[in-house]
């Protein structure tokens, strides 16, 4: 690996962990919100553009802003070793389909 690749994995990792800090603030503040919601007996929550308070569907919406603040947790602190493995899987899928040499 030459300079300019080693230069690019850092940027990746940093990248990756900028991301993952802002899914874990952006996931937080809607699972804070949507938490509520659930927890609410009178609280209302659209599906499908019909209000309804049903406890299955405002479970299946923590469920899913949940998902943000996990995949957050795991960009940000995964360890370098993998993030590295990561960008190497990303520039073979590149080279491969035939944007990089």
């Amino acid at each position: 690996m030459d300079t300019s690749q080693l230069k690019q994995m850092r940027r990746f990792r940093k990248g990756m962990r900028f991301v993952g800090a802002w899914f874990i603030v952006i996931g937080g503040f809607m699972l804070f919100q949507v938490t509520s919601v659930l927890l609410d007996p009178e609280g209302v929550i659209t599906y499908n553009g019909v209000p309804t308070n049903d406890f299955s569907v405002k479970l299946n919406s923590t469920l899913f802003v949940g998902l943000f603040v996990l995949i957050g947790i795991f960009a940000a602190f995964l360890p370098a070793k993998i993030l590295n493995k990561l960008f190497v899987l990303k520039m073979s899928l590149k080279s491969s389909v035939g944007f990089r040499k």
